[in-house]
């Protein structure tokens, strides 16, 4: 499953659970829908099957602590209604607006997880592949006093 699913399904609203629902809460939703909509009580019925995957997939993200928490990492930063990052026009230009153009956001996550998600911008990078920090060579301001050794 990719981060892209991730971001086109509110596992929470499938559930029927808040965003802060415990453990608990989320598997005692997924027990009742799952018992609901299982194949054996719907034999034959197309939609019930569909229901019952759904609600399976969503309480596999949800179930384990740290893939809930990249779920909710990826909705965060990409898009989940209100205040989320979205790519310019429309995601990826087409007509409904949900992909991602050409970005694999399983890379762009786990790069962010390898760098810390904080600091190491790229002038960061520059310094850093240069030898040093802010004060790795100390150069003379142009027009200074100093007098020239050549």
């Amino acid at each position: 499953m990719s981060t892209k699913d991730w971001i086109d399904k509110d596992y929470y609203k499938v559930l029927g659970v808040k965003k802060d629902a415990s453990a608990d809460e989320i598997k005692k939703a997924y027990r009742t829908l799952a018992r609901a909509h299982h194949p054996d009580k719907n034999p034959d019925n197309a939609a019930a099957e569909s229901r019952f995957k759904e609600v399976s997939e969503a309480y596999d993200v949800l179930s384990d602590p740290k893939t809930r928490r990249e779920y909710d990492e990826a909705r965060t930063l990409f898009g989940s209604g209100a205040g989320g990052f979205r790519f310019p026009g429309g995601a990826g230009g087409g007509p409904t607006g949900t992909g991602a153009g050409n970005v694999n956001l399983d890379d762009l996550l786990a790069q962010m997880r390898q760098q810390g998600g904080g600091a190491g911008g790229p002038a960061e990078r520059r310094r850093a592949r240069r030898g040093g920090g802010r004060t790795s060579r100390a150069r003379p301001r142009s027009g200074s006093s100093r007098p020239s050794t050549a």
